[in-house]
C-alpha cells in the first residue's frame, strides 16, 4: 500500500516559567525544547535546525518574553521568518526528508511544532518509518517536561477495505516494533475532523516522558486538503493540545506529590503513637522531647509543603479544562458542521471531571486533618518541654536558696559562737571520745552547722508555705469563678422568667 504526501508533526510541550522561580526567569532547563531540536538537526543532517537557538535569541539575545505579558499567550518565537523551513542533506539511497518548525510560546509554556514531510507525491506505507528515525520523535528521546503528542497526516491510495486497520499499519510504520504493541492493546477512538477519519493512540502511561500520544489522520475526502492546507485549525490545535498535556501533567505531579505526603505521615504517625507512650522519668521524657522538637517540625513542614502542591496542581487542572473546552469548542466551530465528529477530544474531559479532580479531592480530604493533629503535637511538646523545664529549674531554684541560706545562717553561727561559748585557755586537740568536755573548736563548729541546718529547714519551709499558698489562692480563684458565673445563669434565667409571670398575673 501506498500514501500521498505524508507528513508527521511532533508537537511538544515544555515548562518556561514556574510560581517558584516567577514570572520573569526561566526555569533551569527552559531551553530543553530547543536543544532538543537542535540535536534532531544533527541527527537528521538538517543544518537549519542545527542553529536553531541562536536564530530565536536574534532579537534580543533572550528567547520569548515574561508569562506576564499579554502576547505571551500566543507568541511566534521565529521573526519574521515563521516557521522556518529546511530541507535534510541526502545520506545514501534514504528518501530526503523536508519539513518547517514552528516555535511559540503559549504563557508559561514552551511549544514547538515540527513536521517532517517526503518532497515525493507518494510512498510506501513502510517508508513512512524514515520520518521518525529510530523513534526520534517519540517522548523518551525528546523528553519535553509537560508532554507531546504526534500527528500523521497521509493520504490513502487506491483502495481501502478496512479504514482502521490501514491505521493501525501507518501507526505501526512510525514506531519501532518494541512500542507497537502497547498502542494496538485496544481499538483507537475515532472521529471525523474536516471531513476525514483521524485515530487517536494512546499508550496511556501516566509521567510525561513515557507517555506517547498519537493522532493518525487519513485524508479521504477533497475538501480536508484544501482545509489542512489553509491551517485555520492550527493555532486552536495546538492550544488544545497545550492543555490536555498540562493536564495530565498536573495529575501525574499530583499523584506523586500524594505518595510523598503519604510516607511523610507515616513517618510522624509513628512520632504520635510514641508520643502517647513517653517515659514518666522528667529526665529520659525531656530528652525524647527536645529530640522530637528538632525532628517533627522539619517532617510537617515537608508535609505541608507537599499539600500545597497538590492543591496547586489541583487548581492547574481546573483552569485548563476550563481553556481545553474552549479550544475544543474552537475545533468545532472551524469544523464541518453535520459531517464531523469529535467527540473523542471530549473523553478528557469527563476523565477531568469524573476521575481526576475527584481524585485529589479524596487525597486531600485524608491527609489535610493529619496536618493539624502534627500541628497540635507539636504545641503539646513545647508545652510539656516548658512545664518541665520551669519545674526543673524551680526545683534547683529552692536547692540554691535553701543552700545559700544554710551557709549564710552557718556563716552567722560561726561569728557568734565566740560570744556563747566560753572562753578558754588554749587546750591541744585531742582525739574523739578521749575525754568527756568537748574542745571550744568543735562547739563552734557545730553551732554554725546547727545555725546552718536550721537556717536551711526554716527556709525550706518558707517556701513549701508560699507555694502552698499559690495553689490554695489558685483554687480560690477558681471557685470564686465558678460562683460568679453561677450567679450569672441565674440571674439570666430569672430575666428570661420575667415575662411568664406578668402573663400569671394578669
Amino acid at each position: 500500500m501506498k500514501v500521498a504526501n505524508p507528513k508527521l508533526t511532533l508537537c511538544a510541550f515544555h515548562l518556561r516559567n514556574n510560581l517558584a522561580q516567577g514570572e520573569d526567569e526561566p526555569v533551569n532547563n527552559a531551553n530543553h525544547l530547543w536543544e532538543e531540536c537542535q540535536r534532531l538537526g544533527q541527527k537528521l543532517h538538517v543544518p537549519r535546525l542545527e542553529s536553531l537557538i541562536e536564530r530565536l535569541q536574534e532579537n534580543n539575545g533572550q528567547i520569548g518574553v515574561s508569562s506576564n505579558q499579554d502576547n505571551s499567550r500566543y507568541l511566534e518565537l521565529l521573526q519574521p521568518e515563521n516557521p522556518l523551513r529546511f530541507s535534510a542533506i541526502p545520506e545514501g539511497s534514504k528518501p530526503q526528508l523536508q519539513g518547517e518548525v514552528y516555535p511559540l510560546q503559549i504563557h508559561d509554556t514552551y511549544a514547538v511544532d515540527l513536521t517532517l514531510r517526503y518532497p515525493y507525491p507518494n510512498v510506501d506505507v513502510h517508508q513512512l518509518e524514515g520520518l521518525n528515525p529510530q523513534g526520534c520523535l517519540l517522548p523518551n528521546q525528546i523528553k519535553a517536561s509537560l508532554g507531546q503528542t504526534l500527528v500523521l497526516f497521509a493520504q490513502p491510495e487506491g483502495q481501502i477495505q478496512d479504514i482502521q486497520e490501514f491505521a493501525n499499519g501507518c501507526l505501526a510504520a512510525i514506531l519501532p516494533k518494541s512500542e507497537v504493541a502497547q498502542f494496538l492493546r485496544s481499538p483507537p477512538t475515532q472521529g471525523i475532523f474536516l471531513g476525514s477519519p483521524i485515530f487517536e493512540y494512546d499508550n496511556n502511561r501516566e509521567h510525561p516522558a513515557e507517555h506517547c500520544h498519537i493522532l493518525v489522520w487519513l485524508n479521504c475526502n477533497p475538501d480536508t486538503e484544501k482545509l489542512e492546507a489553509a491551517g485555520d485549525y492550527d493555532q486552536s490545535l495546538i492550544n488544545l493540545l497545550c492543555c490536555r498535556h498540562k493536564i495530565l501533567y498536573a495529575y501525574s505531579e499530583s499523584r506523586w506529590c500524594n505518595q510523598q505526603a503519604r510516607l511523610f505521615y507515616r513517618k510522624l504517625e509513628v512520632k504520635a503513637k510514641a508520643f502517647r507512650q513517653l517515659p514518666s522519668e522528667p529526665t529520659p521524657k525531656l530528652k525524647q522531647l527536645k529530640e522530637w522538637l528538632t525532628e517533627i517540625p522539619t517532617l510537617a513542614f515537608e508535609y505541608a509543603n507537599y499539600l500545597r502542591d497538590i492543591d496547586i496542581h489541583r487548581t492547574t487542572i481546573q483552569t485548563n479544562l476550563i481553556n481545553y473546552k474552549f479550544w475544543l469548542k474552537q475545533l468545532q466551530d472551524i469544523s464541518i458542521q453535520n459531517r464531523d465528529n469529535l467527540d473523542f477530544l471530549e473523553q478528557l474531559i469527563k476523565d477531568t471531571q469524573d476521575n481526576f479532580i475527584p481524585q485529589i479531592n479524596a487525597d486531600l480530604s485524608y491527609l489535610m486533618p493529619s496536618q493539624q493533629l502534627f500541628g497540635q503535637m507539636i504545641e503539646a511538646s513545647r508545652g510539656i518541654v516548658e512545664t518541665e523545664q520551669a519545674e526543673s529549674d524551680r526545683a534547683l531554684q529552692n536547692t540554691v536558696a535553701i543552700v545559700g541560706v544554710g551557709l549564710a545562717t552557718a556563716a552567722v553561727g560561726a561569728t557568734v559562737a565566740p560570744y556563747i561559748i566560753p572562753t578558754e585557755p588554749r587546750q591541744p586537740i585531742l582525739p574523739p571520745f578521749s575525754t568527756n568536755h568537748l574542745h571550744p573548736l568543735t562547739q563552734s563548729l557545730l553551732l554554725s552547722l546547727v545555725f546552718g541546718v536550721g537556717g536551711a529547714v526554716v527556709t525550706k519551709g518558707v517556701i513549701a508555705l508560699i507555694q502552698n499558698r499559690g495553689v490554695i489562692a489558685g483554687h480560690i480563684t477558681k471557685l470564686i469563678r465558678g460562683n460568679r458565673n453561677k450567679t450569672v445563669q441565674l440571674s439570666g434565667n430569672t430575666q428570661q422568667t420575667l415575662p411568664q409571670s406578668k402573663k400569671q398575673n394578669q
